[in-house]
């Protein structure tokens, strides 16, 4: 059985280890296949998983959460809020390893989140942003009920998305603009 919880600060390097260490991890950075998304090293991925995610009072401005199933842990989730518009988070997921993959763990795990941040938040509307090349990661996120923006309207999904202050900085995404799928989940399209 699938549940989240917060993770706390003293599971930050464990969380960075799944994310950039793991035998998942080529799948969605790093050379050959995804050079605009390097892997960070320890020190650039406490910068930019700054403390506030993993800390309580700071919660409704973004956080990372741990999957677990049948009480193992198996991954993560992170939600950012802080740099959107009110009642929107955007998503992210990795596992800590592909023996935890394309089994339905991180459908439930993305479910349960959407489930939590709009009892928790009142968030109505959702963005994630993989790799093009990451056809995995965009079925998964299509059986969660996240559409695909076509081509020529992602830059507009992306400004009703962002706060204009962190367009520069955010708005191309981890892979840059070209090579960003942009799929977004709205109590339009809900399940």
């Amino acid at each position: 059985m699938i549940k989240i919880r917060h993770a706390d600060i003293t599971e930050k390097y464990k969380t960075y280890e799944w994310l950039c260490l793991s035998d998942t991890a080529q799948m969605h950075m790093g050379e050959p296949d995804y050079p605009n998304n390097p892997i960070p090293s320890w020190e650039e991925f406490k910068e930019g998983f700054e403390n506030f995610y993993y800390q309580e009072e700071t919660r409704g401005k973004g956080s990372v959460m741990i999957i677990q199933d049948d009480g193992k842990d198996i991954g993560c989730l992170c939600y950012a809020c802080f740099h959107l518009k009110p009642q929107k988070a955007e998503l992210d997921i990795w596992l800590k390893g592909k023996e935890y993959c394309g089994n339905g763990n991180g459908t439930k795990a993305l479910k349960a989140l959407c489930d939590y941040l709009e009892s928790s938040y009142n968030i109505k509307d959702y963005i994630i942003r993989p790799s093009i090349k990451n056809y995995r990661a965009v079925r998964a996120y299509e059986k969660v009920g996240f559409k695909k923006v076509q081509e020529n309207e992602k830059e507009k999904t992306i400004n009703e998305f962002l706060l204009p202050e962190f367009l520069n900085e955010y708005g191309d995404g981890d892979y840059g603009f070209e090579d960003t799928a942009v799929l977004i989940k709205t109590n339009l399209n809900a399940l």
